[in-house]
């Protein structure tokens, strides 16, 4: 049904360098920084809802303004599991995530603006809380993805972050 061309692209590689794409580095990004600018982004995705066919996708390869901001909810809901296992277990292995799939079975463009805004705002605050609760001795504690990439706390929330601020840049946010 999607015509969505799968993003195959290891980013991992955002923990080591600058994305040369959207230009963020969040290799020296604290637990707390992120914590400080998640209500500034949640509004920035929040303006997004407003515009004109949020939820129309331009171009069919391509998701729809809706659908950047409900997978960004998504993604940081798959996150905060991620912490709790890394948190709970000693070196857990991640269970996959197809982001893509995701989109078409939560039917992000069904969602109306509203119900897309409270997925993010809820999925941002408790993300945020959860960093708040992790005390930094524990920033070291580690999970590793299904493809072998291993994360500590602190690179897992750089690794989400990235994501979070890129999607902004794919927006023109």
């Amino acid at each position: 049904m999607s015509q969505i061309v799968p993003d195959d692209k290891d980013w991992t590689f955002v923990l080591h360098e600058v994305c040369p794409e959207c230009g963020v580095d969040v290799r020296t990004l604290s637990v707390q920084e992120t914590v400080a600018q998640v209500p500034q982004v949640v509004k920035r995705y929040q303006s997004v809802l407003e515009r004109p066919g949020a939820a129309t996708r331009r171009n069919p390869a391509r998701w729809s303004d809706q659908e950047y901001v409900v997978h960004v909810a998504e993604m940081l809901e798959v996150m905060l599991g991620r912490l709790d296992l890394m948190l709970e277990q000693a070196d857990p292995g991640f269970p996959n995530w197809d982001q893509d799939v995701a989109a078409e079975q939560g039917h992000y463009n069904t969602l109306s603006p509203e119900q897309a805004s409270q997925k993010l705002r809820a999925a941002a605050e408790a993300y945020a809380a959860k960093l708040e609760s992790i005390s930094p001795e524990k920033y070291s504690r580690r999970g590793i993805r299904s493809n072998g990439a291993a994360f500590t706390v602190e690179t897992l929330n750089q690794y989400a972050w990235h994501d979070v601020v890129h999607h902004l840049w794919d927006l023109d946010a």
